[in-house]
C-alpha cells in the first residue's frame, strides 16, 4: 500500500513524490483494465513527471512520480509495490542502469522500462543487464505506453 498523501505530494526526504490520482477521480478512466495497474515513473524532468502522469491516470492507471532514483529506492524500501517502474536513463544522481541494478538488489520483481529520447548502445546494455527489460521513448504519449499496459494487464491476470 502506498503511503498516505497530502494535497497530491508527499516528501521523500526532500524529494516529492507525486500521486496522479489527485484531481481525477471524478472522470471515467480512457481505458478499464482486468487487473489494478500501478507504475512507478522516475523522471527530474517535471514537464515529463505531470504529463506522463496525467496520460497514464485518464488511462486508469495509479500512477506515483518522483525526481530521482534515490527517492524511487526510498519509496520501494517503504513498503510500496508497481506493476511497472518507467526509470529516466539520464538522472543526476544514478543512472538508469545504476537504478535498476539497486532495485533489484532489493528484491523489486516489476517490469522495468527505460525512458530516453536518444541511448547510446552502451547505456543500453548496461541497462538490459542490470536487471532491466527495455525501452520506452521519451515523451511519454498513448502512442508508446498503450502496447505496454495491454501487455502488462494481460500477463496479471
Amino acid at each position: 500500500m502506498l503511503p498516505a498523501i497530502a494535497n497530491g505530494h508527499m516528501s521523500n526526504n526532500g524529494n516529492p513524490a507525486e500521486n496522479g490520482n489527485g484531481g481525477n477521480l471524478d472522470r471515467p478512466a480512457l481505458r478499464n483494465w482486468r487487473n489494478k495497474l500501478t507504475i512507478l515513473l522516475i523522471d527530474e524532468s517535471e514537464n515529463h513527471r505531470i504529463m506522463g502522469t496525467a496520460y497514464l491516470t485518464a488511462y486508469g492507471v495509479e500512477t506515483t512520480s518522483v525526481t530521482d532514483g534515490r527517492a524511487a529506492l526510498e519509496l520501494i524500501f517503504s513498503g510500496a509495490r508497481f506493476s511497472l517502474i518507467l526509470i529516466d536513463m539520464h538522472m543526476r544522481y544514478m543512472s538508469g542502469a545504476q537504478c535498476v541494478s539497486h532495485l533489484r538488489t532489493m528484491g523489486v520483481r516489476s517490469l522495468m522500462l527505460g525512458m530516453t529520447t536518444f541511448c547510446r548502445e552502451r547505456e543500453e546494455r548496461a541497462f538490459l543487464e542490470a536487471g532491466g527489460n527495455g525501452f520506452i521513448p521519451k515523451p511519454l504519449s498513448p502512442d508508446n505506453f498503450l502496447q505496454v499496459l495491454e501487455a502488462l494487464d494481460n500477463n496479471q491476470g
